[in-house]
């Protein structure tokens, strides 16, 4: 098995040509200064737990590359509107753009760790969360394919994408370093662009798709929301947050991180405020498919 990369390889110049590109495309606002980051005032235990995050969300924007540029490959099969696809296009290299920033903060505030930890700094093939797309029928009939994009939109925007506004405003509001805020601002100035672009491009595909298609959606939703429930909350389930009183602002000195019951707190809460509201408009079922979800 060959080794997987790690965020100095990632992160390795392309050549002058193509870095020049890549740089005119994808920083469209001022750079943070990551190598002007300060490591004075920080123990090396709290640079180690925020490159730990940090590293994570680089990992996971870099796996929405991925999922961005399979769903436009079958939108684009499915000859789905040019301006789907356009969007398409604007959010892949968002996630570029998002995967270099937080790659790029971990290894500012703890380059220390590179060598001493590589783990950490790890970069392992990115693996879609879900089934790979259908052949395309031989009598060219889209819908197929369009129940699938349908099902990955639901997935990776109108709940992922959707969730990481709140928590990219929670961390501008937690972070006492001015690098970890300016790179959180550069990213959430694009999420709300995914996140609308999952429900109105839902609202355009489903009229599409047949009453079976929908109703796969409807079972799929409630796996949709397990998954995600474990990997942000963790241990942390609703009950033990509902009562709580788990405050989000400005106080210790926080390099951009957040703790495991504020990953719960805002995900319950944009759930409840935002997700949910938008799939009922959209003709789904949410509280039957939470109440159906698959246990922890």
């Amino acid at each position: 098995m060959a080794e997987a990369a790690g965020i100095e390889r990632m992160l390795g110049s392309a050549g002058d040509r193509l870095g020049s590109v890549h740089r005119l495309q994808v920083r469209r606002d001022p750079w943070p200064d990551f190598a002007g980051f300060d490591p004075t005032p920080w123990s090396a235990v709290q640079r180690r737990d925020a490159a730990i995050q940090w590293a994570g969300r680089a990992r996971n924007e870099h796996g929405s590359v991925q999922q961005f540029a399979q769903l436009t490959q079958v939108l684009a099969t499915a000859r789905a509107p040019l301006e789907l696809l356009g969007c398409l296009a604007r959010m892949i290299t968002d996630e570029v753009r998002h995967a270099e920033l937080c790659a790029g903060m971990a290894q500012a505030i703890w380059p220390e760790g590179l060598a001493a930890e590589p783990l950490v700094f790890r970069w392992p093939q990115p693996r879609p969360p879900w089934t790979d797309p259908p052949t395309p029928a031989s009598d060219g009939e889209p819908e197929p394919l369009l129940a699938w994009a349908c099902e990955v939109i639901l997935t990776a925007c109108c709940i992922g994408e959707t969730l990481s506004k709140p928590m990219l405003e929670a961390l501008i509001v937690v972070s006492t370093e001015a690098l970890a805020e300016a790179v959180s601002r550069q990213i959430l100035r694009d999420e709300h662009l995914h996140a609308t672009f999952g429900f109105e491009a839902l609202g355009l595909l489903l009229p599409r798709l047949g009453d079976g298609s929908r109703a796969r959606m409807q079972a799929k939703l409630g796996r949709d929301l397990a998954g995600f429930e474990r990997s942000v909350c963790g241990s942390i389930g609703i009950a033990e947050v509902a009562n709580s009183a788990i405050v989000i602002e400005r106080g210790e000195p926080n390099l951009g991180v957040l703790s495991e019951h504020q990953y719960a707190v805002i995900f319950y809460a944009c759930l409840e405020s935002e997700i949910f509201p938008k799939l009922r408009a959209l003709g789904f079922d949410p509280d039957a498919a939470w109440a159906a979800r698959p246990s922890r």
